[in-house]
């Protein structure tokens, strides 16, 4: 089997045997792809390797029968992309999500319209927290695991003044007198409101991330992200340059 000329990303890379790549990209048509980019850590009679850029389209083609396919071109779209700061870690946060929840040659071509949207997001305008959650929802969906926010698991009406917690593979459950929640307690108000679209008020997309956070951990099916562990790291070191800078200037 051959393609040609596929657009995609690049969302994972690691180095395989001296010169070569393991690669799994999420393309527009054919959803995600593992090849081995043979010789790409290889330099050119120029000294220069073949680079493979995250956060930037290219055309991909490939060729192989089996489940690993061999990468035979890759060509940018447009100029690289460098992710800054704190968008960084989001970056590499989603690309973790798709390169460990997408199923390999299952084609989300929406999915990929809004992947590319929310990485051109991140390069002009930086973090867009109620795109993330938009995303990490439309991923879950997109897998089979949407989440049903405006009823109960019983069919009953979401209630305002009434609480919740939300079972994987379950849904919504409420919550009577002192039970005890097994993950984040979700108001009845804040489920209406997402449902509605409403995430003005800042309880609602705090609501919005536990919800996604619970029920992504469950579909990890406890493999711990990467990214997110990073991103700890960095907050701890910011945290600490911060309290040495105070310490200087007392």
């Amino acid at each position: 089997m051959r393609v040609e000329a596929e657009s995609g990303f690049v969302l994972h890379v690691t180095p395989y045997r001296e010169t070569s790549l393991l690669v799994d990209l999420f393309t527009r048509h054919q959803g995600r792809i593992r090849c081995v980019a043979k010789g790409f850590r290889k330099p050119n009679k120029r000294g220069i390797s073949r680079a493979l850029f995250p956060y930037t389209e290219h055309q991909f083609s490939w060729q192989g029968r089996g489940d690993l396919k061999t990468l035979t071109a890759a060509d940018a779209l447009g100029a690289p992309v460098f992710l800054q700061q704190e968008t960084v870690f989001t970056g590499l946060y989603i690309n973790e999500l798709l390169y460990r929840l997408l199923h390999e040659h299952d084609p989300h071509e929406y999915l990929y319209q809004q992947y590319r949207q929310y990485v051109n997001q991140l390069l002009d305008n930086g973090t867009d927290e109620l795109m993330l959650r938009r995303l990490e929802m439309l991923l879950l969906d997109e897998l089979g695991y949407g989440l049903v926010l405006d009823a109960d698991i019983h069919g009953a009406a979401i209630l305002p003044d009434r609480q919740y917690q939300y079972i994987p593979e379950q849904g919504l459950v409420e919550l009577f007198n002192q039970q005890k929640p097994s993950g984040p307690v979700l108001s009845g108000a804040d489920l209406i409101s997402m449902v509605n679209g409403d995430f003005s008020q800042r309880a609602v997309m705090q609501a919005a991330k536990q919800l996604c956070r619970r029920v992504i951990d469950f579909y990890l099916g406890g493999k711990q992200l990467h990214s997110r562990e990073l991103y700890r790291q960095h907050l701890m070191t910011v945290a600490a340059e911060h309290n040495n800078n105070n310490q200087g200037q007392s």
